[in-house]
Order: C-alpha cells, then structure tokens, then sequence
C-alpha cells in the first residue's frame, strides 16, 4: 500500500503545478492525504507562534503600561501561559483542509468559505479577550465607585485595591483555562473525524489505482489479475481469463 501511495498519479484529490520550463506534465505528488494536512496545520501553527511573539514583545515593553521590569516579565510569562493564537490556528486548519483536500461531495468539502473557516477560532479567540475586557471593565468600575465615594482622595495605603483581588484572580484563571480546554477539546475531536475521513479517501485511492494496474488498456483485467473472491470458487470468465 506504501508503494502506491508513493506513486500517486494525478487524480481530483491531488494538487500539481506545471513545470517552470513550460512542461505539461505535472509533478507527481508523493504525500497521503494526512501527511499535507498536517503540514499544512504545522504551517498555520508555526505562523500564529511567530505572530505571537511578536505581538506579546509590542505589547508587553511598548504597549502593556508596565511600571517596572519585574511586572513586564509578569505580563509576559502570563501571555506565554495561554497560546490562544496557536490554537485558534490549528482550529482553523481543519476548515482549510476540509476545503481543499476533501471533495466537495464528501461531507460539505469545497463548500467551506472563508467565514465557516474563520469561525471556530473567532469564537475561541473573542471569548478570551472578552473575559480579560469583562475583568478590566470591572476593576475600572470598581476605582471609580471607590474615588467617588471619597471625592477622588487617593488611597492612604498603596497596596489596597477597592475589590477582591484573590476572587478576580481567581475568576480570571478558571474562565480562561476552561475557554482554552473547551477550544483544545473541539480540536482534538475534529482532528480525530478528519483523519478518519482523509484515511478512507486514501484507501477509496488505493483501491482505485489498484484495479487500474489489473485492466488492459481495452478495459480488459489483464491474465495476471486475480480477483480474490473468485479463487475460493474456481470461477473464470468466457476467455479462460481469472475475474
């Protein structure tokens, strides 16, 4: 089976290019199915790692407001914690491969735009930032029901804060570790479907080539050709020829 699939010939579930000298062939594709599909979530992984480095280095020493250096490695080890990006990518992946290496009649394959590509990831992505917004919105609130009932008198004591840091704190982690956990599961189980899917379309390949190789160039099974149903019962065609 290894040896057919390193010898796919061109077919709807394969991609080729002409040759740059203007040649009509096209080049052989030598990988299965999941071999591109995870190349092709290894490519949108590695691009959302590198963008997060550097959104996390403008935000953290330019942008993040950061008072001292202790509390920009603060900011930064807490944005390195939760790879949002990397993971709302490798969501987005199983869109981009279901549009281009599943059929369009195999499970709505071909049929996915860019939006139902897009969405899993947005929705992952957007429940993140409206929980740190949500919080950020809270303790702002907070400061200013507190300068309000004292006529905008700064607090005596630098450490207080007028609210619950330990429950924000808390109520900040368990929202994101579940929102991170609920988008990490979805992954995995469409990972596993899509798999699935890809390795029966390798197989239907596999079987397809194989009964190519057996036929004649008339559309005859060559001599050589054994069907093994028909050994277990001795049959053979008008020809004297095995089917």
């Amino acid at each position: 089976k290894d040896t057919h699939r390193g010898k796919r010939s061109r077919s709807a579930m394969q991609m080729g290019f002409n040759r740059a000298d203007g040649d009509e062939k096209d080049e052989e594709e030598v990988r299965t199915l999941r071999q591109r599909a995870a190349a092709i979530t290894t490519a949108m992984i590695g691009t959302a790692v590198g963008l997060t480095c550097a959104e996390n280095f403008l935000f953290v020493f330019f942008f993040g407001g950061a008072s001292s250096g202790g509390e920009e490695m603060a900011i930064l080890i807490f944005r390195s914690i939760f790879p949002v990006h990397a993971l709302a990518a490798a969501m987005q992946s199983i869109g981009v491969i279901h549009k281009f290496l599943e059929p369009a009649g195999n499970n709505g394959g071909g049929r996915f735009g860019v939006g139902k590509i897009i969405l899993p990831a947005v929705l992952l992505h957007g429940t993140f930032d409206s929980i740190l917004m949500g919080i950020n919105v809270y303790i702002e609130s907070a400061w200013g029901a507190y300068y309000k009932a004292n006529n905008g008198r700064e607090p005596d004591d630098e450490s207080f804060v007028p609210y619950n840091a330990v429950v924000v704190n808390v109520v900040v982690w368990v929202c994101i570790c579940l929102t991170m956990l609920g988008g990490l599961v979805w992954y995995v189980a469409q990972n596993r479907s899509q798999k699935q899917r890809l390795k029966k379309l390798e197989d239907q390949e596999d079987h397809m080539l194989m009964e190519l190789a057996a036929m004649n160039s008339d559309g005859r099974r060559k001599r050589s050709y054994v069907n093994p149903k028909m050994v277990k019962l001795g049959g053979r065609d008008d020809n004297h020829e095995f089917v």
